[in-house]
């Protein structure tokens, strides 16, 4: 392995191990670079890189490069500025850059944690500094003089410049304008500078919805990276994908997670390598290879794939990204209820007989009618009055989108077994209006929460609450899901009673397992019929 490290092509510094079992590297600031290098930097006489033990080869041999790179980029840029050497830039591609400098701002910033306090007070200051500099009485007049005074604007992009910290900007993106650039591109940081503030004060107060000012500015073409880190990438693909706010909620921790471990980077730097090496750590007593496997690889891997084909980004570093996942042992034959589990939970729904909680009324009703319907536990905890009706002469529950969410997206109606109708189900319902039959409804509706912290909807809630309670009862077997496992019950009853496996899927809302079996739809009667030969649960 040292053999492999020690001697990289293309390289002008080695790795060395250390007495730790780690391995380090010094390049040297060259003297005509070290008093600019200090001052943006913090180092004079040599940077140095240390990697962790147990570092592989690989991963341990890229960070190297991307290291010397990044370094040789900042001495290079230091003496291309010096000579005034740098790009030209056209209005569009300035207004892109600055935009790149928003997000790199106020990423930086929000790494550290500071009050409201902190950056209303920040922005009043610079606010007051850019009064005594125009001579002004007002900030309503700061804009306008702006526009019509070259005199100030030469007078003030140092101070934007500084306030900004833009030449470490423009080093981390290896980046060197020329003069009319430089003037051009400080200039958007203008109004910018004002909207990150803005913005760092927002996310001080706890508010993380969608940030609109974003989305004036252009991608910055050739660039190798837009500067975007994983989670303004998380930010960008909700807003135009638009997911299950369920998708969100299970998501947000991920590139929550990807905002720390790579903090300071941005997501176009992500390695395969480092990829890999995140999706390994990430196993955990706590968190099993399977959720790695199905939640975190896949979360990583949706998004980073969105942001190449929005050129956000050029390799999506997760496509190669593989989670072992060893095989599970199954001591259970099937997924579904046994017999006396079946009875423990429908007995207990049966003895509640107050329901003017909501909570109690979920308890009573839901399993019953996921245990005759054969539905997903959220289709039936989001049902409102409305939704139970009469069609063709037979009442029917209507699973509909509008209701909440539906998997497939599809909405579909289940006929009512006649064992819930004899248990008054439809006088429950009366009793409930039109509204929701088991959570409250907000007054005023659900309101609106942060696209990226989407607020749980409450029949979620009352699924989560109906499974724990489920639990409760002595349902302890982690092989089987408190309430899932009705979908598996349903089907099992319904194929050993007779019902064809076609129209056992129309019932429940499974895809057709064939396309033929899509064509010719089973009528409300139809389902009725089959249904009848559903049996009653004798509990």
């Amino acid at each position: 392995m040292l053999h492999m490290l020690l001697h990289m092509p293309r390289v002008a510094t080695t790795l060395i191990p250390t007495k730790g079992g780690g391995l380090t590297a010094r390049k040297r600031i060259p003297e005509d670079a070290q008093a600019d290098y200090e001052r943006l930097y913090g180092v004079r006489w040599e940077a140095r890189l240390r990697i962790e033990p147990g570092t592989p080869p690989l991963l341990a041999r890229a960070k190297h490069r991307e290291w010397l790179t990044e370094i040789e980029g900042r001495i290079a840029n230091i003496r291309a500025e010096r000579k005034g050497d740098g790009r030209s830039l056209t209005p569009k591609e300035a207004r892109a850059l600055a935009g790149l400098w928003y997000h790199w701002f106020t990423e930086r910033h929000l790494r550290s944690v500071q009050s409201p306090t902190y950056w209303e007070d920040r922005r009043e200051e610079i606010g007051e500094t850019l009064r005594d500099e125009l001579v002004l009485a007002s900030a309503s007049e700061l804009d306008d003089i702006w526009e019509r005074s070259p005199e100030i604007r030469e007078d003030v992009r140092p101070m934007l410049a500084d306030w900004g910290e833009v030449a470490q900007f423009l080093h981390t993106k290896r980046l060197v304008l020329d003069e009319p650039s430089r003037r051009l591109f400080l200039d958007h940081l203008y109004g910018d500078f004002a909207a990150a503030l803005n913005l760092l004060i927002k996310r001080a107060r706890g508010d993380y919805s969608a940030d609109a000012y974003a989305l004036q500015f252009p991608q910055f073409e050739n660039s190798r990276d837009t500067g975007y880190g994983p989670w303004q990438l998380f930010e960008l693909w909700v807003g135009a994908a638009k997911p299950a706010p369920a998708t969100v909620d299970r998501w947000r921790g991920v590139f929550l997670q990807l905002e720390t471990e790579f903090g300071g980077r941005s997501a176009g730097s992500i390695t395969p390598e480092e990829a890999q090496e995140w999706a390994d750590k990430l196993v955990t007593p706590e968190r099993s290879a399977t959720t790695v496997h199905d939640v975190w690889a896949v979360a990583a891997r949706t998004v980073f794939a969105w942001s190449v084909d929005r050129k956000y980004t050029k390799q999506n570093p997760f496509k190669t990204v593989r989670v072992s996942v060893p095989r599970k042992k199954v001591s259970r034959a099937h997924k579904a209820f046994h017999v006396e589990e079946i009875k423990i939970i429908l007995r207990a729904s049966l003895a509640i007989t107050d329901t003017t909680r909501a909570s109690a009324s979920a308890r009573r009703w839901v399993p019953w009618l996921c245990a005759y319907t054969g539905a997903r536990v959220a289709e039936i905890t989001q049902l409102r009055g409305v939704d139970i009706r009469e069609q063709d002469g037979v009442q029917v529950i209507s699973i509909t989108p509008e209701a909440g969410t539906v998997k497939t997206g599809q909405g579909r109606v289940v006929p009512l077994h006649e064992h819930l109708i004899s248990q008054c189900f439809l006088t429950f319902v009366a009793s409930r209006g039109n509204g929701p039959l088991f959570y409250n409804a907000v007054k005023g509706g659900p309101g609106v929460s942060a696209a990226t912290n989407p607020r749980k909807a409450r029949y979620v809630k009352t699924r989560e609450h109906l499974a724990a309670w489920i639990r409760g009862l002595g349902i302890n077997d982690t092989e089987v899901r408190p309430n899932h496992a009705w979908r598996h019950t349903f089907k099992q009853v319904a194929a050993r009673n007779g019902i064809p496996d076609g129209m056992s899927d129309y019932l429940t809302g499974h895809a057709p397992a064939t396309v033929a079996r899509g064509y010719g739809a089973p009528t409300v009667n139809d389902m009725a019929e089959a249904l009848k030969k559903f049996p009653r649960y004798e509990v």
